[in-house]
């Protein structure tokens, strides 16, 4: 496993954006996709920027196609030597509201002129069904991600060249309400595919959950949601299941604010090793105070961080700031801030992970948007080297 952690990876490049921390699926895809785009967690995150594509309707079905492009500069891509960046990804997403069909399809190119070994190319396709039924809502959704990793994540400070890796996703969830009552049982499979080195860290993740939710008055819903995973590695010493079991409410007025808090503890079993437990928390908290402001803020505390790739379990806290404002009715102004902290289970190791954006989006045209971004990503760990990073890009997004 050792080996493992001077190799394994955590950050997926797709799209023109400051490159995010971890391999967020959900927030990748666009919400037409029934099973993504919304995470099932009382901590989903937003898409930031929407496009908001009309696109063309051809007999019921919506076709949205988006192109965007940008060009910058990188201080330290993957932390290794500055350079210039150009990046392309067009996109096409498919739906049928009535059918409750979405199918999405993605692919992003990045050129780094100054240190050529940093190109990288990845591709998503991802499709869902929505079944709406009496007292209940299924929902199934698959995904195939070739993504690119980088060193600015947890456990990937010895990378200076982009890791490739693929990833295949199932999902399926069942909502079922029955007076104030919902349950909603859910389960996610996913395959993980190295090369090289890092082969060692293929492995099958299976994910089940239920949630029971009780409305015994507007606005406060209480929560009580049970958690098992299975990770199954090809070095079969590496396996483990974790278990969790959490409680708590969620307020929410429509339009104004949603506030969500859910606590308990979770055990890692390994197959080898100790059994590890160790209280877990989901808290957010999202207020819109005005049609053009939006202020979220979430905290979390979680062992073998799910939205990450990186083979070597850590527990993780992290708290995240997002602000936007909308200006003029066609401008958009956004502040992302977030800072994480890895604790790893095998050694004594201790990683933390700082990050700020400024966003900025110029609606121009109905179907032309500019965008200008500033993201700092800082990386600090306690007996590794540390690295810093600042990328300025400028760009335009056109979605019919």
């Amino acid at each position: 496993m050792c080996q493992i952690k001077k190799i394994i990876i955590g950050l997926v490049i797709l799209g023109p954006a400051v490159p995010a921390r971890a391999q967020l699926l959900d927030t990748l895809l666009p919400q037409d996709i029934p099973g993504y785009g919304q995470p099932f967690s009382v901590t989903a995150a937003r898409r930031t920027f929407a496009t908001g594509a009309t696109g063309w309707d051809l007999d019921g079905i919506s076709a949205a196609p988006s192109v965007a492009l940008t060009s910058g500069y990188d201080s330290a891509p993957g932390g290794a030597k500055a350079s210039p960046v150009f990046t392309a990804n067009p996109s096409l997403t498919l739906a049928d509201p009535a059918a409750g069909f979405g199918l999405t399809a993605q692919i992003s190119a990045s050129a780094y002129p100054g240190d050529s070994v940093q190109n990288n190319s990845t591709t998503l396709l991802a499709t869902g069904e929505r079944i709406n039924l009496p007292r209940q809502e299924i929902i199934l959704g698959a995904a195939f991600m070739r993504g690119a990793a980088t060193g600015f994540a947890f456990d990937t400070t010895n990378i200076t060249s982009p890791l490739l890796f693929t990833r295949e996703d199932f999902r399926a969830r069942d909502k079922i309400t029955d007076g104030l009552f919902t349950l909603t049982p859910d389960i996610e499979v996913s395959q993980y595919r190295f090369s090289g080195l890092a082969i060692a860290a293929n492995r099958r993740e299976q994910r089940e959950g239920v949630t029971l939710a009780c409305l015994p008055g507007v606005p406060i819903t209480t929560l009580i949601r049970l958690h098992a995973t299975q990770l199954r590695y090809v070095l079969g010493r590496e396996n483990a299941d974790i278990y969790e079991a959490l409680a708590g409410v969620k307020d929410q007025a429509d339009g104004l604010w949603t506030i969500s808090l859910l606590a308990g503890a979770a055990q890692r079993q390994p197959r080898q090793g100790k059994n590890l437990t160790t209280p877990v928390v989901e808290a957010r908290a999202d207020w819109s105070p005005d049609m053009l402001d939006q202020v979220s803020l979430t905290f979390r505390r979680e062992v073998d961080d799910p939205d990450a790739i990186s083979a070597s379990p850590y527990i993780l806290t992290s708290i995240n700031l997002a602000i936007s404002h909308e200006y003029l009715e066609n401008v958009t102004f956004k502040v992302l801030a977030d800072l994480r902290s890895a604790s790893y289970v095998h050694s004594e190791l201790h990683e933390y992970l700082a990050t700020g954006e400024l966003e900025m989006r110029w609606q121009a045209a109905p179907a032309l948007a500019l965008d200008a971004n500033y993201g700092f990503n800082s990386r600090q760990a306690n007996n590794l080297r540390a690295a810093n990073e600042h990328v300025l890009t400028i760009g335009a997004v056109w979605t019919p």
